[in-house]
């Protein structure tokens, strides 16, 4: 029995939409992180970040679903003194979230001023 390569190219592209497909349509995953995962991340950015002198600080927060599960957040963080206008310091931190909530990965990094 002789099978083209076209056939079974199609039929294998098929086979990868129904699964994608089925992926997407599964509740409980979307592209953005849940609120609970973020103020994870934003917590363990406050047990290393320098906040002395702060007036104000704010969490710019991006994220994206990983390929299996969780999310991997990306957050720059800004501290304000002196009245609350002038940028002290400045970090970007990457944070790994299972679909367990737990934290897989964790990193800082202060930016230079």
């Amino acid at each position: 029995m002789k099978i083209s390569k076209k056939a079974v190219s199609i039929a294998l592209a098929v086979t990868g939409l129904a699964i994608s497909g089925g992926a997407f349509a599964m509740p409980g995953l979307t592209g953005q992180a849940p609120t609970s995962s973020i103020e994870l991340c934003v917590a363990q950015i406050g047990g290393e970040a320098n906040y002395e002198n702060a007036t104000r600080v704010r969490h710019l927060v991006d994220s994206k679903q990983r390929r299996f599960s969780g999310h991997t957040i990306m957050i720059d963080t800004i501290v304000f003194g002196a009245g609350g206008d002038q940028v002290i310091r400045e970090y970007t931190s990457v944070c790994a979230i299972s679909g367990d909530a737990e934290t897989k990965g964790f990193r800082l990094k202060e930016k230079s001023s």
